[in-house]
């Protein structure tokens, strides 16, 4: 019995809005640092926002390596002519 495609659409929705929403709130931060330039503003970005940025990335990349690992391993296992590729 084969096994049903996996639909991958949501997790390549959910990179994109991932990306959007980081590059959003960056901007956000950015404007809010033109008025907000005391002591705590500058612990605020060091403690939370400064290792934020590695950590999304890495997220971000293992988030797109899992979505092509999930898309190769369907197109291995499918059940269906050769010349189909088309993924749900």
């Amino acid at each position: 019995m084969p096994l049903d495609p996996l639909n991958i659409g949501p997790l390549t929705d959910a990179q994109s809005r991932f990306r959007r929403e980081f590059t959003d709130f960056a901007r956000l931060w950015q404007e809010t640092k033109q008025d907000w330039r005391d002591d705590r503003a500058r612990q605020f970005e060091h403690e939370f926002l400064s290792p934020l940025g590695p950590s999304l990335t890495r997220f971000a990349s293992a988030l797109a390596e899992f979505t092509e690992t999930l898309r190769k391993s369907q197109i291995a296992i499918a059940d269906t002519d050769q010349n189909s590729r088309e993924l749900y």
